[in-house]
């Protein structure tokens, strides 16, 4: 009985031993299930993260202007993507990220000894990694939004997941809240005050349209004070009224009853807490806001707007430079362009002297020279005369006046010190003529003397655009020393003055009760005291002495530009000659070769340092320009023609069939011919008699042998760059033989070639920034959704 029962026992264990392996097994396989399930988990979730990085890097504010650029071209064009299906993947995507790399997303996936490996190896790899990353693009146009998908399709085990957002989009009409379509009113780049350190005052702004019916008497209330620069505040201290919109980069605040009686835009707080009567008549768009009252809202008798409520409401773009109407070198451009010579100082100031001293087009005429100075030069330019002295002074009971009525003329002054009105004097300028002080020095108006402008001249409209009758450029800069009279610009007492200031790097001081008719544009405004400024609705965009265009043609280049540092130079010793004809420089060269260019006689010493505006001073460089480049190259009707393949007498277009010609290689011919846009990816080495009517880019070296008899109308372009690191590389410039081609400054030309060029292309070479073509006024962008 015992061994069975023993038996019995044994076949007991053993069941339990079977059982206890099965039980065992089955949690062996469930953990391995676990574990690849937590694998692939582990997996899903990187992936969703590596999606939401990539929409994380692409809204980061450092990516705001590739982003908004590229997504008002598809809304614009939504045709670009069709060849992807509005997918962009690797590269494409990098394009669009200055903030966060694509490289941050795969460095964990990388092999181990991936530093070890070659160039070409360690590309591969990351080529392979990177096609896995995707962005898909979706543009919905009767919803306005554009649907950017991001998606990881197997970076990790072949895990693939997405993220979504929403960008939504408006237009901004030029009559609408957008302050950036503003280009006149009061506007401080810095910052500005209104009431004085101390509060106190009742300045009041406003507006009227000198060329309409009532003119200066009737107020439109649509004045508008605006910074510029990142958290530039403004400042209400005193019992201001302004009848009109605030614009501000930083705070808006109230430390007093003053009244906004439009919209405020604010990229930081609204600040109603320094008086309980401070209040916004309009709409108030803020980051955040305080108020002296119960409800802060109280403050606002329109929709009160916080950034940090929601989505949607997008801070106002800060610029990086006051002077973005590029007025540093204006005293130059007219020294340059007219060789006039100072006429020493200009001191107007004695008593009991009732006739006028008369600035004309033919000179200075003086009762009494001998106060005065006993000869002023006078130089055209375009329609205008210009004229240089040391200092102004006009003071005592003297009256100066500039033109006449049988005679208005359109004044230049260069001032290359002070410009002070005083005392019991007049300052009057006579209807149909213009005066634009350009003044180094400090401009003082004091003791309630006037700039007075005759009949209703306020604004003169010449063929190009409206303007002041009377124009300050202070080139003055007081960012060390700017209280009182030691600001640039300094109005006391009860003046009058008519007509706008620009002083990008002054501060603006008004102090007393002062008028000003007119607009300010300056790095700091402060008003103290009861001053009235009303701006002039008539008055065009700005363009003192300047472009009324922003750079989106090719009409600023001038005959030679050069836009790399110059190796060799050999220009020109016989008849030939470079002519912008008064319109631009006759050469244009960096800054550091000017000395070299110094003795071009062929030049008429007419010679500008520094590359002009647009797509070479903006930062971008040759990384802009490669990217131009390459649009030209790759358009559908760019006439390809190889190097090697041109000979002499060949022509490219012709005046009435121009064409876009990319040469890839060299050219060594002569009398080569053509018309329209000619861009040469080698050397190009010039004989005979060249002829062409636009621009010419050479991107390696330029040499030219004899010819004459035909010209270059337009522009030569010469400007080699590395395409691997996208930087300007040096040049030759070499003319050689007793040649008398001439290259000659040809504006439509010029404008004729620019329009061979789509809309993309042209934005590119501008970076105008301009609307996309389909649709009226401005998008705007707003972040609406993320999923």
């Amino acid at each position: 009985m015992k061994k069975q029962q023993q038996g019995a026992a044994l076949f007991v264990v053993m069941v339990l031993l079977s059982a206890s392996m099965v039980v065992g097994m089955t949690a062996m396989q469930s953990s391995l299930v676990d574990e690849r399930l937590a694998g692939n988990f582990r997996s899903s979730v990187q992936a969703q993260m590596t999606a939401e990085n990539t929409l994380s890097s692409l809204v980061n504010p450092v990516n705001t202007t590739n982003r908004n650029d590229f997504l008002g071209q598809l809304v614009a064009n939504p045709q670009l993507l069709e060849e992807t299906g509005g997918k962009l993947t690797g590269d494409a995507i990098a394009q669009l990220l200055q903030a966060g790399t694509l490289d941050e997303f795969i460095e964990d996936l990388l092999p181990a000894n991936f530093d070890e490996l070659e160039e070409e190896d360690q590309r591969q790899i990351k080529e392979a990694l990177l096609a896995n990353l995707e962005l898909q693009f979706e543009v919905n146009t009767e919803e306005q939004t554009v649907t950017i998908t991001s998606w990881d399709r197997g970076l990790r085990n072949s895990a693939a997941r997405d993220s979504a957002i929403i960008y939504s989009y408006s237009r901004r009409e030029t009559d609408s809240a957008s302050w950036r379509q503003y280009q006149r009113g009061f506007i401080a780049c810095e910052g500005m005050r209104v009431g004085g350190m101390r509060g106190g005052g009742s300045a009041e702004f406003n507006s009227f349209n000198s060329q309409v019916e009532g003119g200066i008497n009737q107020k439109t209330g649509n004045a508008y004070l605006s910074t510029r620069e990142e958290g530039a505040d403004v400042f209400l201290t005193g019992n201001g009224r302004i009848n009109g919109k605030v614009y501000s980069t930083g705070d808006l605040v109230f430390s007093s009853s003053s009244i906004v009686s439009g919209d405020a835009y604010i990229n930081g707080l609204a600040d109603f807490s320094g008086n309980y009567n401070a209040l916004v008549n309009g709409d108030v768009v803020a980051e955040a806001a305080v108020g002296n009252r119960r409800k802060v809202r109280d403050h606002v008798g329109g929709e009160l707007l916080l950034r940090s409520g929601g989505a949607g409401l997008e801070e106002l773009e800060a610029t990086a430079s006051c002077d973005e109407q590029g007025v540093v070198g204006l005293y130059e451009k007219y020294l340059n362009e007219t060789g006039v010579s100072s006429s020493g100082d200009i001191s107007i100031t004695d008593w009991n002297i009732s006739e006028a001293t008369v600035l004309s087009s033919e000179g200075l005429y003086d009762p009494h020279p001998e106060h005065s100075g006993d000869y002023v030069e006078v130089e055209g330019l375009n329609g205008e005369s210009v004229v240089r002295v040391d200092n102004f002074k006009l003071a005592g009971s003297r009256v100066f006046q500039v033109g006449t009525k049988e005679s208005p003329a359109n004044i230049v002054m260069l001032v290359e010190q002070d410009f002070e009105i005083s005392g019991g004097s007049k300052f009057i300028i006579e209807d149909g003529s213009s005066l634009t002080v350009i003044v180094k020095g400090k401009f003082l108006l004091k003791g309630g003397r006037k700039i007075e402008v005759e009949g209703n001249g306020l604004v003169v409209d010449d063929e190009k655009e409206p303007r002041a009758a009377f124009s300050l450029v202070s080139l003055y800069d007081d960012s060390l020393n700017e209280e009182g009279e030691n600001a640039g610009v300094y109005v006391s007492g009860e003046s009058t003055y008519y007509g706008e200031i620009l002083a990008p790097y002054s501060h603006v001081n008004f102090v007393g009760s002062s008028h000003l008719y007119g607009s300010v544009y300056s790095r700091k405004l402060s008003v103290e005291g009861n001053n009235k400024f009303y701006h002039d609705e008539a008055l065009g965009v700005f363009g003192v002495g300047l472009k009324e265009d922003a750079w989106c043609s090719f009409d600023d280049l001038s005959p030679l530009t050069i836009a790399s540092p110059v190796d060799r130079l050999s220009l020109p010793n016989s008849q030939a000659e470079f002519n912008g004809k008064g319109s631009v420089p006759d050469i244009t060269v960096t800054q550091g070769d000017l000395e070299r260019f110094s003795s071009a006689n062929a030049a008429n010493d007419n010679i500008q340092g520094g590359i002009p505006d647009g797509l070479f001073s903006r930062g971008e460089s040759a990384e802009k320009f490669h990217a131009f480049i390459e649009m030209i190259r790759t358009r559908s009707d760019t006439v390809q023609v190889q190097g090697g393949s041109v000979r002499n007498n060949t022509s490219f277009g012709s005046k009435g069939n121009e064409q876009i010609t990319f040469v890839n290689g060299t050219i060594n011919a002569n009398n080569i011919s053509g018309a329209g846009v000619l861009v040469v990816k080698g050397n190009y080495d010039a004989g005979g008699n060249p002829e062409f009517d636009g621009l010419i880019i050479v991107l390696g070296n330029y040499s030219q042998k004899g010819g004459g008899g035909r010209d270059l109308n337009g522009a030569l372009l010469v400007a080699p760059y590395n395409a691997s690191n996208l930087t300007f590389a040096s040049a030759n410039i070499e003319f050689s033989g007793g040649g008398s081609n001439d290259f000659n400054y040809d504006e439509a030309a010029l404008r004729t070639a620019f329009n061979l060029l789509n809309d993309e292309e042209q934005a590119s070479w501008g970076s105008c920034n301009a609307p996309p073509a389909s649709g009226n006024g401005e998008l705007t962008w707003s972040l609406s959704g993320w999923r």
